[in-house]
């Protein structure tokens, strides 16, 4: 049994950063747990201020090109035994990536003109942000742990 989050795609396509100012009646945390299966969002969804996703086979997945951000960013908090974090983000996003896999890495989509920022340690596998961004430019902060498996830093 997975806990995993579908969302249906938009039937329209943008690329822009859509923030929440105001505060809302949704919890700030999105918690996540399965034995088999991960987490996957995609489509035009409220992003939570963090997401925390455990599992023992499987990742994450989110794509927030058509997001709902909110105005202080995101944070993903993501471990797993097996399996990895698929990350897509918006012109002007701001995030931060903590990752922690035996085997599985991340692999990060961000425009062009975003800063990457990676850091933690890997035995196998290295981390390649190969994304020089710019510097008044969003800034999305990736610390992986793994075993087995690296970062991959790509834009769009």
């Amino acid at each position: 049994m997975s806990n995993s989050a579908k969302t249906t795609p938009a039937t329209t396509s943008t690329t822009s950063l859509q923030t929440t100012a105001t505060p809302s009646s949704r919890p700030r945390t999105r918690w996540s747990l399965s034995l088999l299966g991960g987490l996957k969002q995609q489509g035009a969804f409220a992003a939570r201020e963090r997401t925390v996703h455990v599992g023992a086979v499987g990742g994450a997945r989110l794509d927030h090109s058509e997001a709902e951000l909110p105005a202080a960013g995101t944070r993903l908090i993501k471990a797993s035994l097996v399996g990895g974090a698929d990350l897509t983000y918006p012109d002007g996003a701001s995030a931060e990536v903590d990752a922690f896999s035996v085997v599985g890495g991340v692999d990060l989509r961000v425009p062009a003109g975003t800063t990457v920022e990676v850091g933690g340690f890997s035995l196998i596998g290295g981390r390649h942000p190969g994304v020089a961004g710019e510097s008044e430019g969003p800034v999305v902060r990736v610390r992986a742990y793994s075993l087995i498996g690296g970062v991959k830093v790509r834009q769009y």
